[in-house]
């Protein structure tokens, strides 16, 4: 729905007026863990030992994103970490919540800002979708249709 290049938008402006941005993406994570091309089912909300996987991995990626602005922030005074994961629940912007307070207590001038993009616009949608079937999820399926069809399911 157009979170990671929403996320790739923020990152170069922010480089670009000189403040230091990286962004760190839980699905890069996920496939360098050896796990490109998971399917709808390890996205689904029920299946329990994929969500502890999923949140482990986006907890992970939060870790980075607080060393990274720690390095940052004592050389240059400026600097945004965009964590890049499905942040959709409560219970996980509970967690990315406490881990940043947790930081913010050592240091009072961190802020968190939670960015949502909404987008329903079914022709937007089919194209973001179709860009996905390039992705290293996607990249090797024969069957194109099916590959969007689990990619549908995956967003849902």
């Amino acid at each position: 729905r157009g979170k990671s290049y929403l996320s790739h938008v923020l990152l170069r402006y922010l480089n670009f007026v000189g403040c230091p941005c990286q962004l760190f993406n839980a699905g890069n994570l996920r496939r360098e863990r050896g796990m490109a091309g998971a399917d709808a089912n390890f996205f689904d909300p029920t299946n329990s030992n994929a969500k502890q996987q999923r949140d482990e991995m986006a907890m992970q990626c939060l870790d980075e994103v607080i060393a990274w602005i720690k390095s940052k922030t004592v050389a240059r005074g400026c600097a945004v970490g965009i964590l890049d994961a499905t942040n959709t629940t409560v219970a996980r912007r509970k967690k990315v919540m406490d881990r940043v307070k947790k930081e913010r207590d050592k240091c009072s001038s961190w802020t968190l800002i939670f960015v949502e993009s909404i987008a329903n616009e079914p022709k937007l949608l089919d194209q973001n979708y179709r860009m996905k079937l390039s992705n290293d999820d996607y990249k090797n399926s024969y069957d194109k249709q099916a590959a969007l069809a689990d990619f549908v399911e995956r967003v849902k």
